[in-house]
């Protein structure tokens, strides 16, 4: 299944019973809108100047992204991409992963982004199941080891990471065979958030279950 609402592209898979047992989340940036990157500049900004009174979620979030040395304009720029699929998210329920649910979720994401024009993929892999998926296919960038985040005051952002020590920024040049879509199918009377029918994934017409995708593999 497929959904859309403002820049943001999603894929989900389904059970036999209709329950989601995963999820690919990302948006979809055009590196030339102006607005969008002045915003994201003042943002960051903001982030900075604004830390004292962050959550603790959103200090380790910023952490990150400047330990990683994380700016998506100028991956883009060295790339030569003019839109970018970023800012993802993976989930895969407990019961149904070490079945390539993951990694077909990962594929999805990346065949409807190429369908909309993305020649460009970066991601954040933040644990070990993640980084696992993107190493086959992506190019490992930068990474930071948790431990090494610290506050003002030397104590550790992460005192405990357990099994994901790390986080690994990846990227992927995506090439237009890699789509089964097409454009216009897509965005054919689409509206702004829409939902695709149940057991389908968009305009493949397939329902993604890990029974099937135990026959595939």
């Amino acid at each position: 299944k497929q959904w859309y609402q403002r820049r943001v592209r999603g894929v989900m898979a389904v059970d036999s019973e209709d329950k989601i047992v995963g999820v690919r989340l990302a948006e979809i940036i055009d590196v030339d809108d102006a607005l969008l990157k002045l915003t994201t500049s003042v943002q960051d900004a903001l982030a900075y100047v604004l830390s004292p009174f962050h959550s603790d979620r959103e200090v380790i979030h910023w952490a990150i992204i400047r330990a990683l040395q994380y700016n998506l304009y100028d991956i883009a720029a060295e790339q030569a991409s003019k839109r970018v699929l970023t800012h993802g998210i993976l989930c895969v329920a407990a019961g149904s992963r070490h079945m390539g649910l993951g990694t077909e979720l990962i594929t999805q994401s990346e065949a409807l982004a190429v369908a909309q024009g993305c020649d460009l993929t970066v991601v954040m892999g933040t644990t070990l199941n993640s980084q696992a998926i993107f190493r086959r296919s992506y190019t490992a960038l930068r990474s930071v080891d948790y431990l090494d985040l610290k506050d003002s005051n030397g104590g550790y952002l992460i005192p405990y990471p357990g099994k994901d020590t790390s986080c690994v920024l990846f990227m992927k040049v995506l090439l237009p065979q890699q789509s089964n879509f097409e454009k216009e199918d897509i965005e054919k009377d689409r509206p702004e958030t829409s939902l695709s029918e149940p057991g389908k994934i968009g305009p493949t017409d397939e329902l993604l279950t890990p029974r099937d995708e135990n026959k595939s593999m």
